[in-house]
């Protein structure tokens, strides 16, 4: 970056703006989460800081306190900041403010949810509408074979263009974006395109900037790979990863970016988790709503009351309504009035939980509402209800008539993301028995088992974050009837019923029917002798299929609730 003071004859003074602010709806505080061990706006920083056409860098944010982080770390950086105090969706007047008060002359646009950025590449803009001052703004060009640079998150342009493209913003939509109004009106503004530098040229279109989990998981799996390579966290570097591992752009090509135009819709999700009850569901409703995020651009927050599952939630950036509101009475009157809209409710409640007739009048009439699991009298007044497995006791996949419409099968599987990432792997089977239970004294009976067999066998005693490698390394899963069953026969390990109940009992019966799979359950009486037989039978059977992922079903089936007249 060259010296922040600008000579006397030399009025192309050229400033950097970091936009950024922390309440992102789909990734809260996305700024400071960690690609390897540095964060976002680091890796950002440091590209932008070997910028040789670059005078001054500020980062421009808006005066919210939840912006004060940002603040404190410009600070740090030694570099200058804005906030704008007005409103903190004028996006474009809150760019040219910034630029006015900051004397900027060339702006450059640097989002601050792009860590990937190239400085040769933002030098060369710079330089060539220095060579063109009758251009408004600098796009970059194709090259010879028709590929596109994969810079992404940066735009050149003078003070003056971003005035006028302000000004001539005059609808919502127009203002909260980074001036799409100079690419959607040609005859107002003229553009130069330049040529970039060849090595962040790509034959494939991806996106690299970071709005949802999916995007995080990219980069890091970025980083990863490279640092095995011994490579540098780099455009250059990436891109030729991409060449050599095409695999790696499945991680986040689902996710959906966002049209300036599109409106989008805020999800509840209520559930629950803990206990007796597990965290099966609480995966389930985390990789819905992950989806929800990441393929319409819908955020999701939850409420729940089990204090291992907020974290699990907050750790992968989800907001949660406080905890004393609970699931059991939150559609009483007292408790309706105090809630934030909601375009969409989704309910993953336990069998325990019923709530009282009448329950959706105090909601919204345009609020949708979803119910995963359960089909009760009570779920009748929901829009629909989804059965992710094949145990319902329903005659077809999908009703029609009167609401609610129900999905049921196993095309509404939902596989979390962990999973199914693992079902294209190949891993060693060096575990013969996995045991998930919830009862102490049905532990104390596996363990006595283990005692007196040579197998190798492995016993959960509480939420287990590597609860998925373990499974895929397991040759047989024994545990009350739930949602790793799926889980299980996804990864090839069968599954082994020890029901907690008759509903798990008959549930597990209509699995293993509708999967085709032997049924294999550990009876009430068991006796030692049993549980070896038992175990011995599953570890000779294989669970046939692939089991995949119907998550994608599910966001399509809730997405066409908002389409229908």
């Amino acid at each position: 970056m060259r010296s922040c003071n600008t000579f006397a004859g030399q009025p192309e003074r050229t400033v950097a703006f970091i936009v950024a602010r922390l309440g992102s709806s789909r990734l809260p505080a996305k700024q400071f989460r960690k690609i390897g061990r540095t964060t976002l706006l680091d890796w950002l920083l440091d590209e932008l800081m070997k910028c040789r056409e670059i005078d001054q860098i500020v980062l421009a944010t808006s005066a919210e306190s939840e912006n004060a982080p940002l603040l404190s770390w410009s600070t740090a950086q030694g570099i200058s900041s804005y906030s704008y105090p007005g409103d903190v969706n004028r996006v474009t007047t809150r760019l040219r403010r910034a630029a006015e008060n900051f004397s900027a002359d060339i702006c450059v646009l640097v989002s601050g949810d792009c860590p990937l950025i190239h400085a040769p590449a933002i030098d060369r803009m710079v330089s060539a509408l220095k060579r063109h001052p009758e251009a408004d703004f600098i796009a970059a060009t194709s090259d010879s074979h028709g590929c596109l640079p994969a810079l992404q998150g940066v735009s050149v342009a003078w003070r003056r263009t971003w005035q006028r493209a302000d000004d001539l913003s005059d609808r919502q939509p127009l203002k909260e974006h980074h001036f799409p109004i100079l690419y959607q009106r040609p005859d107002l503004f003229t553009c130069h395109q330049v040529t970039l530098p060849k090595e962040i040229y790509a034959p494939f279109h991806h996106r690299y900037s970071i709005d949802t989990w999916a995007d995080l998981e990219f980069h890091n799996a970025l980083y990863n790979t490279l640092a095995d390579k011994n490579s540098p966290y780099s455009l250059p570097a990436a891109i030729e990863l991409l060449r050599q591992d095409p695999s790696l752009l499945a991680i986040n090509s689902h996710v959906h970016q966002k049209g300036v135009e599109e409106q989008s819709r805020k999800v509840l999700m209520v559930m629950d988790a803990g206990g007796d009850y597990g965290y099966g569901h609480l995966m389930r409703s985390r990789e819905l709503a992950l989806q929800l995020t990441e393929r319409l651009g819908w955020p999701c927050t939850f409420l729940t009351g089990d204090q291992e599952a907020r974290s699990s939630l907050r750790a992968v950036g989800f907001r949660l309504l406080p905890r004393e509101i609970t699931p059991p009475d939150l559609f009483t009157p007292e408790k309706i009035p105090r809630l934030p809209f909601f375009d969409l409710i989704i309910l993953d409640l336990n069998s325990n939980n019923t709530l009282p007739a009448g329950w959706r009048g105090g909601l919204s009439r345009t609020t949708k509402v979803v119910v995963l699991d359960r089909l009760n009298d009570w779920t009748q007044e929901s829009d629909l209800v989804i059965i992710p497995g094949v145990t319902a006791q329903i005659q077809t996949n999908k009703t029609t008539g009167a609401p609610p419409a129900i999905l049921a099968g196993r095309d509404y599987v939902i596989l979390r993301r962990e999973i199914s990432r693992l079902t294209r792997n190949k891993v060693a089977k060096d575990i013969d028995l996995l045991v998930y239970l919830h009862h102490k004294w049905q532990q104390d009976v596996i363990r006595k088992f283990a005692g007196k067999t040579d197998l190798s066998v492995h016993v959960i005693e509480q939420q287990c974050t590597n609860f998925h490698h373990l499974l895929a390394r397991s040759r047989v899963l024994l545990s009350g009837f739930g949602v790793s069953f799926y889980e299980a026969v996804a990864l090839g390990t069968y599954p082994v019923t020890w029901p907690f109940s008759a509903a798990h009992d008959r549930d597990a019966r209509s699995f293993y029917r509708n999967l085709g799979l032997k049924p294999i359950m550990v009876p009430d009486d068991l006796r030692e002798d049993e549980l070896a037989t038992t175990i011995n039978m599953a570890l000779g059977e294989q669970t046939g299929d692939t089991m995949k992922d119907g998550t994608p079903n599910i966001v399509r089936e809730i997405k066409s609730l908002f389409e229908q007249p």
